[in-house]
């Protein structure tokens, strides 16, 4: 069985089958009575237009049985999602693909590479540190209603409403931000990807001395967040009031867009961030733990505020 497996790059063509293929395996390890309705509308793999030669696909037959997809941001690297069908299980597909593909992570010169895997699932953790990478803090996915927040005007900059020289200013200060957190964090392939995708929007706050925070908020068909929903997937601020003023606009936005929740996720270890989050009425909805290669603590650090759950 093992020779016939062929690993290769992940098309184009074969995203739709690669999404359905991921509510398959995700939602028949959570034991739903329906997997392919997990994530509730969320969809995963517009991430291959972020790195193409990142994504890499397991076949058996000329048949797609597993893929697995990486982020290059800059001086870290992410990783995720990687899946194999459920007939497939405990075959040694998931190894062959983290072989095979983590060598992009040398080519990139990758410092960290992080990302997140099921808390309470020691199959999970033990595989990924067969390969170098442990656990180390746990990720919060909260949540929180939005449809008893008074409308306020939004204040936060759209990064969709832009000029093409604002938006190269904003991309050019969004960097400058992440690199002040760890250096060489980039994360505006993100921010491009929301915006050429269709997936959602960019928030930029600023003030006298430049930009204090910015949240790339997914939401509707086709993006990572569920129905009814504004996802931030990744957001990031010079303080603790930039911060709590980026989750206020943040659920001012969401309840403009109509939703009815805001979701977002936060590294424990970032507990300025986390203590934050609770303060302003967020509750858990899912605990996994992050997952870092080498093991060391990154930009996990209290001093740090950033939203970035690491699916």
């Amino acid at each position: 069985m093992m020779n016939s497996i062929k690993i290769s790059l992940l098309q184009e063509s074969e995203l739709p089958k690669a999404e359905k293929l991921l509510r398959l395996s995700f939602g028949t390890f959570l034991g739903l009575s329906e997997p392919m309705n997990f994530g509730n509308g969320a969809e995963y793999t517009s991430r291959w237009y972020r790195e193409p030669l990142g994504a890499f696909a397991a076949k058996a037959d000329d048949q797609l049985i597993g893929f697995c997809m990486l982020a290059n941001w800059g001086s870290c690297a992410g990783f995720g999602p990687i899946v194999t069908h459920p007939d497939y299980w405990d075959q040694g597909i998931g190894s062959q693909l983290i072989t095979a593909s983590w060598s992009k992570f040398d080519e990139w010169k990758s410092q960290q590479i992080i990302f997140c895997t099921h808390a309470n699932s020691p199959k999970h953790i033990y595989f990924y540190g067969k390969f170098g990478a442990e656990p180390r803090f746990l990720i919060a996915l909260c949540t929180k209603s939005v449809l008893l927040i008074q409308s306020q005007p939004l204040k936060a900059i759209r990064y969709s409403q832009l000029s093409s020289e604002q938006q190269a200013e904003s991309l050019n200060a969004a960097y400058q931000l992440t690199d002040q957190i760890y250096e060489g964090l980039d994360w505006r392939s993100e921010i491009l990807l929301v915006q050429q995708r269709f997936l959602g929007d960019t928030l930029l706050i600023w003030d006298d001395t430049g930009l204090i925070g910015f949240a790339i908020c997914h939401y509707g068909t086709g993006s990572e967040a569920a129905k009814e929903s504004c996802y931030v997937k990744l957001a990031a601020a010079k303080s603790a009031t930039a911060f709590e003023q980026l989750i206020e606009q943040c659920e001012t936005f969401s309840l403009i867009l109509g939703m009815s929740s805001l979701v977002a996720g936060v590294d424990t270890a970032c507990v300025n961030a986390y203590r934050l989050l609770l303060a302003k009425k967020f509750r858990i909805a899912v605990l996994s733990v992050s997952i870092h290669k080498p093991n060391q603590t990154g930009y996990s650090r209290p001093d740090v505020y950033v939203i970035e759950d690491k699916r």
